[in-house]
């Protein structure tokens, strides 16, 4: 039996004074374009590429102050995110697209819906934020007073890792966000993405009202993949998005927040 083997390209996307890194693989006759979470990359996905890319041409792209992404604009807005998808389509030659995205990712791709709809053959939203996420997790629902004192402490990285330390030994914060607090800003680098990643993203809460109408009026397949361990998307997601919904599939598995590698593959095969 002889097996497909697909092969990843890298590149970059001019856009202004910046370079977007993507990660393409397939020539199948369907276009995705993939977006990952906080903190990760494109290559975050090459475990389940080679898979998608037996039926699609998939497009996996490095964020704004992620992977290897050279940004230079400052906070990053939907326009942003509109020309990089116009790009791809013109690019690949192809004008229907389905969306996938992980964690903050997902978020973004809910936005999207709001120009790309009619052309959107599915959507595919992996531990998707934006629906019901953790009061603790979610910048949006965060009161702007906290932010701003979270961003104090940062600012103090000293103060800020001993304040996180002395909230986890009081059950106050998981131990999930504890060693995300730790290896995720540590550095001066690290804490400058977060301070402009929260200032851009918060602009991209979904209003799921009108994001189920879309999917409704065009018809769009919806695949949910949720962990039942997961401390960061709640598993009413499950409830707030499916409710009202015309074709929602909500698939869970044994996960936790983290569900990109290896046990993914099948599932994505499956539904794909």
């Amino acid at each position: 039996m002889n097996v497909l083997k697909v092969e990843i390209k890298e590149g970059f996307i001019h856009y202004k004074n910046s370079q977007i890194e993507y990660r393409e693989v397939g020539e199948g006759s369907k276009l995705m374009v993939i977006f990952h979470g906080f903190s990760d990359k494109a290559s975050l996905f090459d475990v389940i590429l080679p898979t998608i890319g037996e039926k699609y041409h998939a497009w996996a792209v490095s964020l704004p102050y992620h992977g290897k992404t050279k940004w230079h604009e400052g906070k990053f807005y939907k326009e942003d995110l509109y020309f990089l998808i116009d790009k791809i389509r013109q690019l690949s030659g192809k004008q229907r697209i389905t969306l996938m995205g992980y964690s903050m990712g997902g978020k973004i791709v809910l936005n999207m819906l709001q120009k790309y709809a009619s052309d959107v053959d599915e959507i595919i939203l992996l531990a998707p934020d934006g629906i019901k996420t953790h009061k603790l997790y979610d910048i949006h629902g965060l009161p702007l007073v906290y932010i701003q004192f979270f961003k104090f402490l940062m600012k103090r990285p000293k103060l800020f890792f001993k304040t996180a330390k002395y909230f986890y030994k009081r059950n106050i914060l998981t131990k999930f966000l504890y060693d995300f607090t730790k290896n995720h800003f540590s550095t001066p680098e690290q804490r400058q993405r977060f301070f402009m990643i929260s200032d851009s993203i918060r602009a991209f809460k979904p209003n799921l009202l009108s994001v189920k109408q879309l999917l409704n009026k065009y018809n769009i397949p919806v695949y949910l993949f949720l962990g039942v361990r997961d401390e960061v998307i709640l598993p009413e997601s499950a409830e707030e998005l499916s409710h009202e919904l015309n074709d929602c599939k909500v698939i869970w598995l044994d996960k936790g927040h983290l569900l990109i590698d290896e046990d993914l593959k099948e599932p994505i095969k499956q539904v794909l």
